[in-house]
């Protein structure tokens, strides 16, 4: 790794040290700017004891020069850090125990501050399966930071919910990071949320038999299998996503049904309410209701039964979204 040398003293004691020289005033050793004087040929000791001023012109190129040379070593010494760094730390996690590769982590602070940490380390590969609807702040937030991870050359995969689609924030968001080279696509129905940093760490919910996830505890996991486990299920997703700029998004020839109608009723056929549904699927209940009424109107149905048994027996049922 590159070493940086020592720059020239240039502060004020080195200014007059010159000027004590230039006075003709006895200048001892140890004179705090006269060692950099001397080193940087401003001033020279051609006779033992007598100390000349040099004109600064003369020393301007080579000083520069020198400049350029500082400036060198630390562009070549900011490249080699993060390989250093990465190697190092793929040196400490092989030797962490089992229990240190699966930490529960409380509080969006402290689970924010180990993703940043994370964000920043990841050299290949950042994918990320966000099934709830991000709000602008979190947007924003993220954005710069994403992008400069694609400058960076580290590739980035995002899996949201089809719900989203119609929110405005998200849609501008997808098409930058579009443009910047990010991937974005879309699954119409549940998937499980995980952010993946190289396939190397990863972020999970914290599931438990009590109900939801808690929305402000994860667990950050760097055991390898466990990982590898992770990133297949995000592949697997990823697979039946459908990209967002894709051509033939929102059109369902032959069908009665949309994707989004699709996987409402999906979800109130496994005994979930309209609530639930909402939830799990990321949207407002406000929005469940309103693609069913949509549906009843299309089937000329007046109640939510009817629709259910219709879809039991529609070719819509079969589709694989």
């Amino acid at each position: 790794m590159a070493q940086l040398p020592d720059l020239p003293d240039l502060s004020e004691p080195t200014v007059t040290a010159y000027q004590r020289i230039l006075d003709g005033d006895p200048v001892p050793p140890g004179t705090p700017g006269l060692d950099s004087l001397l080193a940087t040929g401003l001033v020279a000791d051609w006779e033992p004891g007598v100390l000349s001023a040099i004109e600064p012109r003369h020393r301007a190129l080579p000083m520069i020069d020198e400049i350029h040379t500082h400036l060198e070593a630390l562009t070549a010494y900011t490249g080699a850090l993060p390989a250093f760094l990465a190697t190092l730390r793929d040196r400490f996690e092989a030797t962490r125990t089992s229990h240190e590769s699966i930490q529960h982590l409380a509080g969006r602070e402290l689970i924010n501050e180990h993703i940043a940490r994370e964000h920043g380390a990841a050299r290949k590969e950042i994918v990320s399966a966000q099934p709830g609807n991000r709000t602008a702040d979190d947007l924003a937030y993220s954005f710069e930071r994403d992008r400069a991870a694609l400058k960076q050359g580290v590739s980035m995969r995002t899996i949201y919910h089809s719900s989203v689609r119609r929110v405005a924030t998200v849609g501008n968001w997808a098409k930058e990071m579009a443009a910047a080279g990010g991937e974005i696509r879309t699954v119409n129905g549940r998937f499980p949320r995980s952010i993946i940093f190289d396939r190397r760490v990863a972020f999970v919910p914290v599931h438990t038999a009590e109900g939801e996830p808690p929305a402000d505890e994860a667990v950050m996991i760097s055991n390898p299998l466990a990982v590898a486990g992770i990133s297949a299920v995000f592949d697997l997703f990823w697979e039946r996503a459908e990209p967002w700029l894709s051509p033939t998004h929102g059109k369902d020839t032959g069908l009665t049904t949309t994707a989004t109608q699709r996987a409402i009723l999906r979800e109130l056929c496994l005994g979930r309410t309209q609530a639930q549904a909402a939830k799990n699927l990321g949207i407002s209940s406000a929005w469940v209701n309103n693609q069913l009424g949509e549906l009843r109107t299309n089937l000329d149905m007046k109640t939510l039964n009817e629709v259910i048994y219709w879809w039991g027996k529609s070719p819509d049922h079969d589709v694989q979204d």
